[in-house]
Order: structure tokens, then C-alpha cells, then sequence
């Protein structure tokens, strides 16, 4: 899967961009503020149809403009492939590929996929859990589009049972209600829960190897901390909300479910927390990345891309190396303020909202 070419209009700091782009490694070199991070930022848009920035698509809007828009034209081995995303201040936004608009959002995934490393995602282990949840969502549903319609339902049937338990309707009646939401979030949780589970069990797998060559020999684990046991996970589910009844009526939200598990990283048996240091961090959060790509790769039967925003600013030169090496075979786009040494690819620089 490569992404041969770009065009940006009225998309953050580019008013027109037009620009070619190489198979292998790209290197998009300039000052800070150039706009590099903004480039990464629109091919990315045309993978999950979202910034990676902002959950706002007006602030992806150049500032004076009431528009902008995207176009991507990828070739893949079933040949070639146009994603457009026009974004508006006014309106919602539009998303097209080879021309046909996409109705629902799941009907872009897959079809071009990218893997995104950003300093913010450094936050994604030492924070709150919600930041992992997230991760996992948005790499699976690239993978596989039914599961974000899983999501988008379970999201549902949670806010109406969270409304209830908020509500004045008096028992047992309440209690009747609240059991059919919690049949609806086991049904979707149970798929939910099996997804992340999977994923994570080979995403940990993957990542090891990958660790081991950027760290120098530490050893990096994951686990998915579900809020049922394995086995019969929809009944398990629907039993602990039963059971979980009476707190939360107290608290006022449904406290048990997909949406308060986590996902634990371990660097050589030991859980990794937010006191760990910013070079152990930032290596575990670069293999999970790799290591989504791996996946990806075996999924879709294509190479995804990867597009990595100043990566290379707290790593020595042999970890630079080891990345280097790891991204052969794929396209990769690289934002950097500097010459990267040992890196073989193409260089374009990035200045006054133009790519040459």
C-alpha cells in the first residue's frame, strides 16, 4: 500500500499543496512550525476519517477559510484507490472514495491504513485508561469496520441506561429497565471484550521482538485487564451488572463493562507506570506502534503505512538505526527539525505551507 501523491487545499497552514511522494522512507525535514506535523496529520484524516490531533474538524480548517480539503491516491495490489475528505466550519464533513461518498464512517476503514506515532501518544501509558481503550478501538476498527459499529451501539445502550440510573423512576419498574440495557451492553460487550482481548494477545506478541531490537534486549508484554473472567463473557457480563445494581443506583453510571477496562504494559515483568522514564516510554509506545503495523499487515494482506511525528528526537543512534531497519520494505513518512543520520530515503523540505 503506497500513497502516491497528496493534495491539500485551505487544510491548516497549506493553502494549495500538490506533491508526489516515494514508496520507501519520506522524510519531511524542516523548521518547527513548518506544517510537518500538519501533513501527517491529512494523510492520517484519510485512514480514520478523524485528526489524530483534535476532535474538532474545523480545527483542521486554514484559518480565514470556511473549508478544506483532502485528496489521497493510493495504489494498492488491487489497484488504485482516491480517498477525498472535504471539512467545512459551517457543515458536516464529507468523505469520498473514487468518487462514491462514504454514507457511514466504518465503510472508509480499511480501505488505506495508517499507523500513527505522536509525542502526545507518549500519554497513552502513563495516563488515564480511557487513552488505551482509545488505541485499541481506533486500531481494530481500521482492521475490522464491524467492530466500531459494536462500539457506536454499546455507546448507545450505555448512555440510556446511564440516563436511567440518573432518572426518579422508582423500583422495580427502574430495575426492569435497567436489565434490558444491561442484556444489550453484555450482547455488545461480549464482542467488544473478545476483539481487544485478540488483539491485544497478538499485538504483546509482536511487540516483543520489535522491543527487544529498539531498547536493546528489554522485554516488553501486554494484557488486557477485562471486567469478567474469560469463558461465557455475556453472561458473566450481564451477571456482574445485575449484581452491580444497587451501587449504581448510589453512583449513577453503569460500573462495570468495556468502558472501564484497561490494557497493562510490562517491561520485563514489571507494569510499567506513569514514573517510569520518558526513553522506556516512548520505546514501549513506538513497538506498539510497529507492532499494530505487523498486524495490520497480516490482516489486509497489504503493508500499511506509517507515519511517524518527531520520533527520532530522544533516541541515541543505535535506536534511530534499529527504527531505520524495522521500516525497510514499507512507506514511511518521518517528520524531523533535523538531518537523521544513517537514513536512506527521500528528503523533501517543508517551509511557507509548500512539500518540494
Amino acid at each position: 500500500m503506497i500513497l502516491e501523491s497528496l493534495i491539500l487545499k485551505n487544510y491548516r497552514s497549506y493553502e494549495s499543496l500538490s506533491v508526489k511522494f516515494a514508496g520507501g522512507v519520506n522524510i519531511l525535514q524542516g523548521k518547527n512550525a513548518a506544517g510537518k506535523t500538519n501533513a501527517l496529520e491529512a494523510i492520517g484524516f484519510l485512514s480514520f476519517g478523524r485528526s489524530f490531533r483534535t476532535q474538532k474538524d474545523s480545527e483542521c480548517v486554514r484559518e480565514g477559510s470556511e473549508s478544506a480539503y483532502i485528496r489521497g491516491c493510493v495504489t494498492k495490489s488491487c489497484g488504485g484507490l482516491a480517498v477525498e475528505a472535504l471539512l467545512s466550519t459551517l457543515e458536516r464533513k464529507s468523505l469520498k472514495i473514487n468518487g462514491e461518498p462514504v454514507k457511514k464512517l466504518g465503510n472508509l476503514f480499511g480501505n488505506f491504513i495508517a499507523i500513527v506515532f505522536c509525542p502526545e501518544d507518549m500519554k497513552m501509558l502513563k495516563e488515564s485508561p480511557s487513552l488505551r481503550r482509545r488505541f485499541l478501538d481506533i486500531e481494530i476498527s481500521k482492521l475490522k469496520p464491524p467492530y466500531f459499529y459494536e462500539l457506536q451501539e454499546y455507546q448507545k445502550a450505555l448512555a440510556q441506561k446511564n440516563a436511567l440510573l440518573k432518572s426518579k423512576i422508582k423500583e422495580p419498574q427502574l430495575k426492569k429497565l435497567v436489565s434490558i440495557y444491561n442484556e444489550q451492553l453484555a450482547s455488545h460487550g461480549e464482542k467488544i471484550i473478545a476483539a481487544r482481548q485478540a488483539f491485544t494477545e497478538r499485538l504483546s506478541e509482536k511487540a516483543r521482538g520489535i522491543h527487544k531490537d529498539l531498547s536493546g534486549g528489554e522485554s516488553l508484554s501486554l494484557k488486557y485487564r477485562a471486567s469478567v473472567s474469560s469463558g461465557e463473557i455475556k453472561q458473566a457480563l450481564f451477571d456482574r451488572m445485575e449484581k452491580s445494581f444497587p451501587s449504581e443506583i448510589e453512583q449513577g453510571f453503569c460500573l462495570y463493562g468495556p468502558h472501564r477496562e484497561d490494557m497493562a504494559a510490562f517491561l520485563d515483568g514489571n507494569e510499567i507506570k506513569p514514573f517510569s522514564s520518558q526513553g522506556q516510554i516512548r520505546t514501549a509506545t513506538l513497538s506498539m506502534k510497529l507492532a499494530t503495523m505487523a498486524v495490520a499487515n497480516e490482516d489486509s494482506g497489504e503493508s500499511a503505512v506509517l507515519l511517524l511525528d518527531d520520533v527520532f528526537s530522544e533516541l541515541d543512534e543505535s535506536r534511530q538505526a534499529a527504527l531505520i531497519e524495522r521500516v525497510q520494505g514499507a512507506q514511511c513518512f518521518i517528520t524531523t527539525a533535523t538531518k537523521i543520520k544513517n537514513a536512506t530515503g527521500k528528503t523533501y523540505t517543508v517551509a511557507n505551507g509548500t512539500i518540494t
